[in-house]
């Protein structure tokens, strides 16, 4: 309707996906060089995610384009609920083939023959999985027995999965470690920042014609599109075909801010929070040389309507991690510009209230909520969790998240608080697999590609973030809340808990500690047995004494092995807190962990460490120097920095 009236060849904002309009801004990029190095390598899966709207099909559509056609058949199916064997009959109907009433052994069969019909022909098959968030867990399974199909040495199938954020939920959980070992690239689109945003909007202006006036914008109004808009190109695309149609419908040749306002406020009235939600925003510094303009007044209803900023939500996924923020929430409760808070655990109540005389000893008072989730699967347990915390988002519509780490459960609240528009602080960021573990590093990865501020806890982490791209407005190297939190409880007054005459008499001769976090334990009977075997070995250099969790007790009492972990020098104790471990760990000879972060108390402590592998047959304990730490004060760093960033000051002052 307004093209003609702007001079313009076509309308720049279809909502529809067009290669032709591709902008590849960093995350774009970055994502279409991922896809086109799967297919240079012509096998395995490459999984694409993004938010709704962010980009993902178009960013199909543009590799396929680039396409050689006479090398390369490509099929895409739009996975919708499909059960596995539906699937199958998918897949098949995408590259031509009938399926008919064939069996699925017949089916297999069939696809496999027309695949290596298509090497014959010296051409080779991709497969793309559109909405893939959907699939369950045994149609990836069965995506994943497709792969195996080969001639002599070559693949015959590759697949592209591309989903919204779920996927990755998915796809990291345990039962899909074979599939993950397929997986040779993978990328996550986030939304665009303020000035890509701005050039996302020029690029697919002139890709019509404009030459920068009839319309014109000014330089507030792209300020404003960001905000209301979040930097997701969806949104971008309604918000701003609204405004060039409002511009021709009232004869102005100019947006500025307070018109994409009130075209900001009429869109969310009409399709709801979800399209045109104010996104997380930054009040950038003004720099020498810049125009002196003030912000742009919203009219009266726009100021009405305008929420409120909201609190900030800090997630504890474990009660290492509880620990780490008894250390932080004084510090920034203490704060001028302290934000309101929210303090989310994840798991069993009576693991964190053994934490409570540690929140007592720094005087926190943050409101709290608990989401607990029940025995079962780990993707179960991890979809729980993303449902509660997005009851929780809803209810209390917070300004930022803070995770800690790279646990599944951070992961998951990550990916609801910014599937919800929320910004995503990360602390801890940057942690790779050499220092966490593949898990933990995969999962770190992807809260480092979604995060808005990055708190690094080591240099080697705060160097990875810098060479991924991180900006330095959105980056500071803290060090380690731990080390705040273990000063402190070693100030705190000694209460070791209670023990046994037999513990006690332990105690008073020398001990080792032992401190493993459970993650061990989810191992089969055989490692499990052979860890005892290992502290037994240990025992006979100096008597352990084991407080013991009681998700490891009753491990143990299911396999039946409690008696086998009731060994004469090994003394288990009642689970204690984190100041009663400290207390512990300062009178031991040496501690025994499956923990990176008791590791670290080691070494805070000046304790030898002794690390027991992951859970497999043949778990072994490797003796080394525990990891040297830095220095206190990582609260305070991180404070001042967070409060600012919140606060829309900008970066803090460096440390």
């Amino acid at each position: 309707m307004y093209e003609s009236h702007f001079g313009l060849t076509a309308a720049p904002f279809s909502l529809n996906p067009d290669p032709a309009f591709f902008f590849g801004s960093r995350g774009h990029s970055n994502a279409l060089s991922y896809l086109k190095f799967g297919v240079y390598q012509g096998e395995g899966f490459v999984v694409v995610t993004g938010e709704i709207g962010a980009g993902k099909t178009t960013l199909v559509r543009t590799l396929l384009s680039e396409l050689d056609r006479d090398r390369i058949v490509a099929a895409q199916i739009v996975s919708t609920q499909l059960e596995a064997g539906d699937l199958l009959r998918s897949v098949a109907l995408a590259f031509g083939i009938a399926p008919k009433s064939l069996s699925k052994a017949e089916l297999i069969a069939t696809i496999e023959a027309f695949l290596t019909l298509l090497v014959t022909e010296n051409k080779r098959a991709l497969l793309i999985v559109d909405e893939a968030q959907n699939l369950n867990r045994e149609a990836v399974e069965e995506l994943r027995m497709l792969s195996n199909f080969q001639l002599g040495s070559q693949a015959l199938l590759q697949s592209f999965l591309v989903g919204q954020p779920e996927l990755r939920v998915l796809l990291t959980s345990k039962p899909m470690e074979q599939f993950r070992q397929r997986v040779i690239a993978s990328c996550h689109l986030g939304p665009m920042d303020e000035a890509e945003t701005r050039a996302y909007i020029e690029h697919r202006m002139q890709q019509v014609g404009w030459t920068g006036n009839n319309p014109a914008f000014d330089d507030a109004a792209f300020a404003r599109i960001f905000h209301w808009t979040a930097g997701i190109p969806r949104r971008v695309n309604l918000l701003c075909n609204r405004l060039l149609l409002g511009a021709y419908l009232s004869s102005q040749d100019l947006v500025d801010a307070a018109t994409v306002d009130t075209i900001g406020n009429e869109v969310r009235s009409e399709v709801g929070d979800a399209a045109t939600r104010p996104g997380p925003t930054e009040v950038r510094r003004p720099a020498a040389g810049d125009a002196a303009m003030p912000p742009a007044a919203p009219s009266a209803a726009v100021q009405s309507l305008a929420p409120a900023v909201g609190p900030l939500v800090v997630v504890a996924a474990s009660d290492f991690d509880d620990v780490k923020l008894a250390a932080l929430l004084p510090a920034l409760k203490q704060h001028k510009v302290a934000p309101r808070m929210v303090r989310v655990t994840i798991g069993e109540k009576a693991r964190y209230a053994l934490n409570q005389p540690l929140h007592r000893h720094f005087g926190v008072d943050v409101p709290v909520v608990a989401l607990e989730i029940s025995e079962a699967d780990p993707t179960e347990q991890i979809a729980s969790v993303m449902k509660q915390f997005a009851q929780l988002v809803d209810e209390h519509r917070p300004d930022a998240v803070l995770v800690i780490g790279g646990s599944d459960g951070a992961l998951a609240c990550g990916l609801v608080g910014r599937k919800k528009g929320c910004r995503i602080v990360h602390v801890e960021a940057g942690a790779r697999a050499a220092a966490v573990g593949v898990d933990e590093a995969a999962n770190s990865v992807l809260l480092d590609r979604m995060a808005d501020v990055f708190y690094p806890a080591e240099m080697p982490a705060y160097v990875a973030l810098v060479r991924e791209g991180v900006g330095d407005a959105h980056l500071q190297h803290v060090g380690s809340l731990l080390v705040d939190a273990v000063q402190a409880a070693a100030g705190a007054p000694a209460a070791l808990p209670a023990m046994s005459q037999e513990a006690s008499a332990v105690v008073a001769r020398g001990y080792g500690l032992v401190m493993l976090n459970g993650a061990i334990m989810a191992g089969d009977s055989e490692s499990i047995t052979e860890l005892l075997s290992s502290l037994h070995e240990i025992s006979r250099e100096k008597p352990l004494v084991w407080p013991m969790p009681r998700h490891i007790d009753a491990r143990l009492e299911a396999l039946d092995l409690s008696s086998l972990a009731a060994h004469e020098r090994i003394q288990r104790v009642d689970p204690v807190g984190f100041i009663e471990s400290v207390g512990l760990a300062q009178g031991a000879a040496f501690i025994v962990t499956d923990s990176r972060d008791a590791e670290l108390v080691a070494g805070i402590l000046k304790r030898r460490c002794l690390w027991v592998d992951a859970p497999h047959p043949g778990a072994s304990v490797g003796r080394h120097d525990a990891v040297k730490p830095s220095g206190a004060g990582a609260a305070e760093r991180t404070a001042e920095h967070l409060a600012h960033w919140l606060s829309g000051r900008g970066k803090a002052a460096s440390h």
